[in-house]
């Protein structure tokens, strides 16, 4: 599947709790983390490593949409990837947010998963640079990103509907939450990412896999 942009699509610190392969079948996509800038041209593709935060800006090209996917890569795919030693709790926690967005996410919760107190909880957290708010808003967030690009009925994509998988409590906190850390207006993102089949209209144009990089 594929996610079809017909305007400049801008979007910033994200982060996934696993690989992610950005592929480009139409105009040009920009990765870019604090330190490394990839331009990808149609026909290529590259995996950004696990829970590193990256910018993703799109731009179509010669007046026509742009198309590119973004696939999570399933651990058994990635016994070469990268993941950062300090991550050793947030990590796990993105995971089980990312897989269970709609859950009650506490302090409470997470010391009785974790058989410690709250106030130990969130020492772990912290410790690794992160608070359990922030960590909870930004993985319903790339989850939304991520039913936004997959959604089987582009007629039931509304914010609304968007929100209330994604875990959000209400709509103008997802609104608040893709402008406060993504950088993008709820309503622009829904406006131009649409689901189609990819691969069998590539086939019949003749278009090669993109060409695969790995990692910044």
């Amino acid at each position: 599947m594929a996610i079809v942009v017909n305007h400049p699509l801008h979007l910033a610190a994200l982060r996934f709790p696993m690989m992610v392969q950005v592929k480009v079948w139409k105009g040009r996509v920009t990765l870019r983390n604090q330190t490394v800038c990839r331009i990808l041209e149609e026909g290529q593709s590259f995996v950004v490593p696990t829970f590193l935060r990256f910018d993703c800006e799109v731009m179509p090209l010669a007046q026509r949409p742009a198309e590119f996917s973004l696939t999570l890569v399933a651990a058994a795919d990635a016994a070469d990837e990268f993941v950062d030693d300090g991550k050793l709790w947030s990590l796990p926690l993105a995971r089980e947010i990312f897989a269970a967005p709609q859950r009650c996410w506490t302090a409470a919760q997470l010391a009785a998963h974790w058989q410690v107190t709250p106030q130990k909880a969130r020492a772990r957290l912290f410790a690794e640079g992160e608070t359990l708010s922030s960590l909870v808003r930004e993985q319903r967030l790339v989850h939304a990103l991520h039913i936004a690009a997959s959604m089987d009925d582009p007629g039931a994509r509304d914010l609304s509907s968007l929100a209330s998988r994604a875990g959000f409590a209400s709509v103008t906190r997802f609104a608040a939450a893709c402008t406060e850390i993504a950088r993008v207006p709820a309503d622009h993102l829904l406006r131009t990412v649409v689901r189609y089949e990819t691969l069998p209209a590539n086939r019949e144009r003749g278009l090669s896999p993109p060409r695969h990089r790995r990692f910044f």
